[in-house]
């Protein structure tokens, strides 16, 4: 089941694009989070950062193979046309050797920034219930994003 989130920017793109891959933005998103950065990169139109998060929140019954947090890649791209902008999202991690992936896309349209996406979890058996926690854990990350992001361009 994809995952689907979307939130008000009173800003052109330029500026919210600029915002989201600004690294003082990161660090600030992924201090929301209750990250602890590893290693955050910019560049143009994008962002690379190593974190872990607590693992409060995702479903009872994966939360004892988990452990209490979990190190993720978060790969972000965007790429502005006139009073637009598109977007990717890959966040990638291992858990118990085994690959969890969110991908989304992400529009820029109109006062309104869009992600749309979802994850794969490479575990036999308990895969699709396990991505619908994944799933449901994008959209909270995706409106934590959204608070720091009003902060930042408000």
């Amino acid at each position: 089941m994809p995952f689907r989130h979307e939130t008000p920017v009173p800003a052109p793109a330029a500026t919210v694009v600029a915002t989201l891959t600004d690294e003082a933005f990161v660090r600030a998103f992924l201090a929301d989070l209750g990250a602890e950065v590893r290693d955050v990169q910019v560049g143009e139109g994008r962002t690379t950062a190593r974190y872990t998060v607590p693992t409060q929140g995702i479903p009872e019954v994966f939360a004892r193979f988990v452990g209490d947090r979990v190190e993720l890649t978060d790969v972000r791209t965007w790429t502005v046309d006139g009073d637009t902008a598109t977007g990717t999202v890959l966040v990638t991690a291992s858990v118990f050797g085994r690959d969890v992936r969110l991908e989304g896309d992400r529009h820029l349209a109109g006062g309104t920034l869009s992600t749309t996406g979802r994850s794969h979890v490479d575990a036999p058996f308990v895969g699709r219930k396990a991505e619908g926690g994944v799933d449901e854990l994008a959209v909270a990350v995706m409106k934590k994003e959204a608070e720091t992001l009003a902060r930042g361009i408000g």
